[in-house]
């Protein structure tokens, strides 16, 4: 059986690289004959979709009223400076994406041949028996025009056997006018899971069909499984909280700085999106962070702050303290509330907002968190290899 994987790639993002490495070395590593796909990602722009911007909006006044206005402001702010600092630096941002380039070359078992999203529709040059979409945000139609593709409607015209595993939609509501679409690709899938409870509970709603929920691709491996893969880089220096941030929140800063004087660390990594420093007593240096080195940085964290779903995953996973930060005005908490509300960890979420304070327990007993997630790694693999079978899952 040869197994082709439809997920994102080569985006310059850390989790949805690792969690594309994690699914194809999972199988392979269980017999099975598998590779990712080497498909093309093309984005929408958020800052300019009326699908994102609106619900931020009203968002942002449901939850701080008349001082909406100036958060607002802010949001414009920071999507500027983003921009502008996009293109002052593009020789690091080439450095950057090389580095996920070239941890997909190396590690990632991966097709020969390059798609692009038209021609995988139209392409019959694929050889494999079973097609598998995810996981990541692939379901997420803000995020893509091309949802057909990783709902793998293409596969039909081979006849070949269908299955998502822990496919993310991510947002926590789908407008009327996308669920007609839905209905109509969810019937592509011949074995159906996703990441998220909501997004179980989203696809019931509106298509009537039950999903499995499993576990992301990453947690399919166990601190020490990641540890023999060899992907990772290990720092040089050790005694540091990690800082790792997608939105750029002003006070996730404030709060690693309290909570690096807690464990009395004198050096902090900011992970910002793709920019990344090292803080160390006062002093700040850029550096640069591809996979491998996010990857042993998270091994070696004394305490990690994120607002990042694989942030608090490998977290989790390596059992590192955490405090996972929750924007209260975004519509796709349900994937970071998924994982925390599975490990009776909804405890280590600490809202946005004026004032943070640091949380009361730092340290976490992970024993029956570990527990959960042995439970739940047997349940997912249950998952794929009843579906790989042709069996009922049920």
């Amino acid at each position: 059986m040869r197994i082709g994987i439809v997920t994102y790639i080569k985006d310059d993002n850390y989790g949805e690289e690792l969690q594309a490495f994690a699914l194809q070395y999972f199988l392979n590593k269980n017999g099975y004959d598998a590779e990712v796909i080497d498909l093309e990602k093309r984005l929408k722009d958020l800052s300019k979709s009326k699908e994102t911007i609106l619900p931020a909006i009203i968002n942002r006044f449901k939850v701080y009223g008349v001082q909406a206005p100036i958060y607002i402001v802010k949001k414009v702010i920071d999507v500027y400076r983003k921009r502008r600092f996009d293109r002052n630096n593009q020789e690091y941002k080439e450095i950057y994406h090389k580095q996920f380039v070239d941890f997909f070359n190396a590690y990632t078992k991966h097709s020969e041949s390059f798609y692009t999203l038209e021609r995988i529709r139209s392409t019959m040059d694929l050889s494999y028996d079973t097609f598998i979409a995810g996981s990541d945000q692939i379901w997420n139609f803000m995020h893509t025009d091309f949802l057909d593709v990783f709902f793998l409607e293409f596969a039909k015209k081979f006849k070949a056997k269908r299955i998502s595993y822990a496919a993310s939609i991510s947002v926590s509501k789908i407008p009327d006018s996308m669920k007609k679409k839905y209905q109509d690709l969810i019937k592509n899938i011949d074995y159906l899971s996703v990441r998220e409870i909501q997004g179980a509970e989203l696809l019931k709603g509106i298509c009537g069909r039950d999903a499995e929920v499993v576990l992301d691709p990453t947690l399919l491996l166990n601190k020490q499984d990641w540890i023999d893969t060899c992907v990772y880089k290990l720092p040089l220096f050790d005694n540091y909280v990690l800082v790792y941030t997608l939105s750029g929140s002003r006070q996730i800063k404030k709060l690693a700085y309290s909570i690096s004087n807690s464990y009395k660390c004198s050096t902090i990594i900011f992970i910002i999106g793709d920019r990344s420093i090292l803080s160390k007593e006062g002093t700040e240096t850029p550096i640069i962070v591809g996979p491998s080195e996010w990857l042993g940085l998270f091994l070696k964290a004394r305490y990690v702050v994120t607002d990042s779903f694989h942030g608090t995953a490998f977290s989790i996973n390596f059992n590192i303290p955490f405090t996972t930060l929750v924007n209260p005005v975004s519509n796709m908490n349900s994937r970071v509330l998924s994982i925390l509300t599975i490990t009776k960890l909804m405890g280590r979420i600490v809202y946005d907002g004026k004032k943070i304070k640091i949380p009361e327990v730092l340290n976490i007993d992970f024993s029956e968190v570990n527990e959960i997630i042995d439970s739940w790694r047997k349940k997912s693999f249950n998952f794929l290899y009843l579906s790989l079978k042709n069996e009922s899952i049920n």
